[in-house]
């Protein structure tokens, strides 16, 4: 009896000592709005000092809220190497068209507002 009482209060202390040695604090920060960085990413990057780097204003309002033309989706297209470029749909964010490479026909889709496209 007196060893299994032993035993528990030595797990005790071990565990409570353990608890404190383990403690941990974490350290963070939540920043709302634009990103900053620890190193510059690109040209188009500024420093602010007790902050760190983030990307100029402009980079954020050179097409905000607007979508490009059908007319430079289509040329975006045409500078992959595309033929016979034919708008499908040029209405929303995606715009489709129809169009040939190497006699094969192909739907290429174009992002309204970054002119990212892809193939479907």
């Amino acid at each position: 009896m007196k060893k299994t009482i032993f035993g528990i209060l030595a797990a005790v202390s071990l565990i409570g000592g353990a608890a404190n040695i383990a403690e941990a604090k974490p350290n963070f920060s939540i920043y709302f709005g634009v990103p900053y960085y620890d190193q510059q990413l690109g040209p188009n990057f500024s420093y602010r000092p007790n902050r760190g780097w983030y990307r100029d204003r402009a980079y954020y309002n050179e097409n905000a809220g607007r979508n490009m033309s059908c007319d430079q989706a289509r040329n975006i297209v045409r500078q992959q190497g595309y033929q016979n470029v034919i708008a499908k749909d040029c209405a929303g964010r995606t715009y489709a068209f129809s169009t040939r490479r190497n006699n094969q026909r192909v739907v290429i889709y174009v992002n309204a507002r970054t002119g990212a496209s892809w193939r479907g």
